[in-house]
């Protein structure tokens, strides 16, 4: 099982707050960490890639000022590398999994009622998400 299944699994999976941020952050570690690897496979992708890790380690970021994240969440998750995978086959499974983070955190964003930092946090993060979503949706396979 690749690490985009479980981050995608975990997000499903998450029944509150803590840990859809806990496995929001993890999904976003694991994006970026694909996106890092495959960044120089295709010149034609690499403008998009990286755009879409920088969105990636912001929505991390804006995931790790969340006020009920668990202590000891954000820490160094080794990213997927899918070997061998094709540019566009890597861009879609990253665009795929970044549809998936946005729902679940524009969910937790409207249940977060006692958390405005919380709230706030989980908007910021969907935006990036969407940003990721966006800039993948357009590689083309050579």
């Amino acid at each position: 099982m690749t690490q985009m299944t479980c981050a995608r699994q975990r997000l499903a999976a998450a029944i509150d707050m803590p840990a859809v941020l806990d496995a929001a952050y993890e999904a976003f570690e694991v994006i970026l960490g694909v996106l890092r690897r495959h960044l120089e496979d295709d010149e034609r992708a690499f403008p998009a890639f990286v755009l879409a890790a920088a969105a990636a380690a912001n929505g991390r970021d804006w995931i790790a000022g969340a006020d009920t994240l668990p202590e000891g969440s954000p820490q160094d998750r080794a990213g997927d590398v899918l070997e061998d995978a094709a540019v566009a086959d890597v861009a879609r499974a990253v665009a795929e999994l970044s549809r998936e983070l946005a729902a679940r955190l524009t969910s937790a964003a409207a249940a977060a009622i006692g958390s405005a930092g919380d709230r706030g946090c989980c908007e910021h993060a969907v935006s990036e998400a969407a940003a990721i979503t966006a800039l993948l949706g357009g590689v083309n396979p050579p």
